[in-house]
């Protein structure tokens, strides 16, 4: 098991892509004022925390991959990518309560405009957190001479298995970083987020990030596909 703590600073320009540009640029000055405030509380709010995972594969079927331990993942898109791996990588990270609370408290108060700021900057905040860790992950695996898929996760169009984040919550524990996990599949706090990445020697070329494969990937503000495939 592997601890990783993130430290994340995000700029205005970062988050461009998102609905809060497009609100931000037709607001007023006051307006503007409050997106660099409440995304300035949003940092220091956040704890980026993750834990991580790696699982031996036992086999793969044309949809699913079996890990040591008999549970299996079910996604085509993961064994088209990762089935030759010889471990998958299961990976949890979170930003912590804070944000959370703080978007439950303005809410309370009628800052409506607070309040939907701060969700968006947390989302931007622990999509880079993500980016941040499998940065990280892909250079200690490759000092080993192996390979790493990109990252996918569980609630996706190619991954709609939501019940498959209950296995890699198992797997991974995350409790010990504050992260539970409903019924429904859903983690808490809401800015949580799961990854599985395939370690190897012999991996099939892909696409440069997960947002390729993801059928609502033009409509989507934090989409990063520029291309199609």
């Amino acid at each position: 098991m592997n601890y990783y703590k993130l430290n994340v600073k995000l700029t205005e320009k970062d988050v461009s892509c998102t609905g809060w540009d497009c609100l931000s640029r037709t607001s007023s000055t006051y307006s503007r004022s409050l997106v660099n405030e409440i995304l300035e509380e949003a940092h220091q709010l956040a704890r980026a925390e993750a834990v991580c995972k790696a699982v031996p594969v036992v086999k793969t079927t044309g949809r699913q991959i079996f890990l040591e331990g008999g549970q299996a993942l079910t996604s085509s898109l993961l064994v088209r990518l990762a089935g030759t791996a010889q471990s998958l990588l299961l990976v949890v990270c979170t930003l912590g309560h804070m944000i959370d609370r703080r978007v439950e408290e303005y809410s309370r108060k009628g800052l409506a405009a607070h309040a939907y700021f701060l969700d968006i900057a947390g989302t931007c905040i622990i999509e880079a957190a993500g980016r941040q860790l499998v940065e990280r992950i892909k250079t200690q695996v490759e000092a080993c001479g192996l390979k790493t898929t990109i990252s996918l996760g569980p609630g996706h169009s190619y991954w709609k298995n939501l019940q498959d984040q209950r296995i890699i919550y198992d797997l991974v524990n995350p409790s010990t970083i504050g992260v539970s996990i409903l019924k429904s599949g859903i983690m808490l706090p809401k800015k949580s987020l799961s990854m599985v990445m395939g370690i190897g020697r012999e991996l099939p070329p892909s696409a440069e990030n997960h947002c390729y494969y993801c059928s609502i990937r033009r409509k989507c503000p934090l989409s990063r596909a520029r291309d199609p495939l």
